[in-house]
């Protein structure tokens, strides 16, 4: 990992690999059962278990985490620390911009929450024009989507069968007795719906967590297993790898 290596050793790890991964998290809350770190832990364990298989082949670097995202709806629940969309969008930037500077020509970030995604789009479109590398993002449970359709309960949206699964895969803090179901409350039935696979029709607004959710979760937490966690995040991880080593030959 790039905070334990000193500045020689990332000298002649470019002469091997000019990959650099970059995990993109929160610091929000997940219900009463997992903690407020779950998505740059989740990021940062995704990073570096890609980068241990692709070890033999490519050896790639994984930065320090970006421990904090862009979590406004989430500010209803204690704990939660957010960025602006601005300055997460800024940091990422800046952090691509340092690593293409020491020679690093393909940046992946691998991103732990959904909440990210416009200041990952507009932080992509930025470096498209301010570096000479190229960087593409990840989210974990997009790659893995047809493995969480087929294993677990939706509604799959947050601290839920999918992401409590995965977590206690991932060796997380996962206190099991405070375990809740709350499928969530939608804004608007059938049209606004609290679940990443809500089939169409589908209509967009800004909402809070607060306004969805008691405790914080939505989905059924209770039926989560790490057996379950292991079959998405083992589908996602084998994509990634898989991904890298097409853009290493690139």
């Amino acid at each position: 990992m790039l905070a334990k290596m000193t500045w020689p050793e990332v000298e002649e790890r470019l002469k091997e690999s000019d990959i650099a991964i970059v995990p993109v998290g929160s610091t929000e809350q997940h219900g009463p059962a997992l903690p407020l770190d779950n998505d740059h832990f989740a990021a940062t364990q995704f990073a570096k278990m890609v980068a241990e298989k692709l070890w033999d082949n490519v050896k790639v670097v994984v930065t320090p985490p970006i421990a904090f995202g862009y979590s406004p709806h989430h500010m209803g629940f204690k704990g939660t620390i957010t960025l602006r969309e601005s300055t997460l969008a800024d940091v990422i930037v800046d952090i691509c911009t340092s690593l293409a500077i020491h020679g690093f020509k393909k940046i992946v970030l691998i991103n732990g929450h959904g909440g990210n995604a416009t200041a990952i789009g507009n932080a992509l479109h930025l470096l498209h024009e301010k570096i000479d590398a190229q960087v593409f993002n990840i989210d974990w449970w997009v790659v893995a989507s047809d493995k969480i359709l087929e294993v677990a309960t939706r509604p799959v949206y947050h601290a839920c069968d999918m992401e409590t699964s995965v977590s206690m895969y991932l060796g997380q803090r996962v206190q099991e007795d405070k375990l809740v179901d709350e499928p969530g409350k939608s804004p608007v039935p059938g049209f606004v719906e609290p679940d990443l696979f809500a089939p169409p029709p589908k209509v967009s607004m800004m909402y809070t967590m607060k306004d969805i959710t008691d405790s914080g979760v939505v989905g059924y937490a209770t039926k989560a297993t790490k057996e379950k966690g292991k079959q998405i995040a083992e589908v996602a991880l084998n994509r990634t790898v898989k991904f890298i080593m097409e853009l290493a030959k690139s």
